[in-house]
This record gives C-alpha cells, sequence and structure tokens, in this order.
C-alpha cells in the first residue's frame, strides 16, 4: 500500500472520530420515525462554528446524573413559550404542524414552558410512550451531543433523516 493510501485512511479515521458517532435505539419513544433497535449515525460536529439546533432536527443528548443518553426531535427553540395539551403542541401560542408524527395522541402532561436563552424543549414522536420535556424538563445547548443524520442498520431502513421544517 502506498504511503498516499496510509496518510489518507488515517486522516478519514481521524476525521470520522472528532464528528461522528453511532447510537442505537432504545425505545419506541420515537416511532414511527425511528423504531427501536435502529443503529443512527450522529454528527458530533453538527452544531460547532456558529450552527444552531433548529426545530425539527433529531438529536442525541445526555442529561447530567444519567447513565443514558436520549434521542429526540427539538420541538421548542430558546426564547419561546411551549404549551403541550390536547393533543397538540402550541408555540408562541400557534398550533405546531408535525408531519412527522404517527396515530400516537400526545401524553397529557399539560403545562406551559418557557424556555430561556439556551434551552431547547424536545419531544419524542412516539408522544403516548416518550420520557422527554414534558418529564426532564427542556435540555441545555451544552447536553447536546450531536445531530442524527441517518438511519445506517437494519439494512431495510437505511436512509438519511430529513428535518420536515429545513427549506
Amino acid at each position: 500500500m502506498s504511503l498516499i493510501v496510509i496518510i489518507a485512511l488515517g486522516l478519514a479515521t481521524a476525521w470520522a472520530a472528532r464528528t461522528l458517532r453511532t447510537a442505537l435505539v432504545p425505545s419506541p419513544s420515537m416511532s414511527p420515525t425511528l423504531q427501536t433497535g435502529d443503529i443512527l449515525l450522529v454528527r458530533k460536529d453538527a452544531y460547532r462554528k456558529g450552527r444552531i439546533p433548529q426545530r425539527g432536527d433529531i438529536v442525541l443528548f445526555k442529561r447530567e446524573g444519567m447513565s443514558h443518553y436520549f434521542v429526540k426531535r427539538i420541538i421548542g427553540l430558546p426564547g419561546e413559550s411551549i404549551i403541550a395539551q390536547s393533543g397538540s403542541v402550541s408555540i408562541n401560542g400557534k398550533r405546531l404542524q408535525e408531519p412527522y408524527l404517527g396515530k400516537h395522541m400526545i401524553r397529557e402532561r399539560p403545562g406551559h414552558i418557557f424556555l430561556g436563552n439556551d434551552e431547547y424543549f424536545v419531544m419524542g414522536d412516539n408522544r403516548a410512550h416518550s420520557e422527554d420535556s414534558r418529564d426532564i424538563g427542556a435540555v441545555q445547548r451544552a447536553d447536546i451531543t450531536g445531530r442524527v443524520t441517518a438511519i445506517i442498520a437494519p439494512w431495510r431502513r437505511r436512509g438519511r433523516i430529513v428535518n420536515p421544517f429545513a427549506e
């Protein structure tokens, strides 16, 4: 093998270790978008260089004091007012249209949450079976590890994850 190929492989490996990771979906909380057992590709560099999390992004995050990671969708952004009740979510008084939801009804835990400057409101797509910001509160920007960009296994489910709110 030539020296150039070895150097290229070394650089590619170093880049991947710094910017990519995988995650396993442990529960049906993100169904129908993600299924239990899906293996995900997560971009750890998605929010570097001034890029910020967007509504609709599926993110991996960890809470202080908890041993496991969460995979959820960003619903509310810093500075917004969120109300989740009666099967829908309202942001600053306007109902959010969510095309990715299945037929699952929202698990009722009505509340009005005001997000701080670095806080995000996250929810699972399977609202009836998701531990999310309704339970654990808002997620700090510093707790977000990366953005889920693809399902890489099982083979039949492989594909990119697209933000339904992206232009």
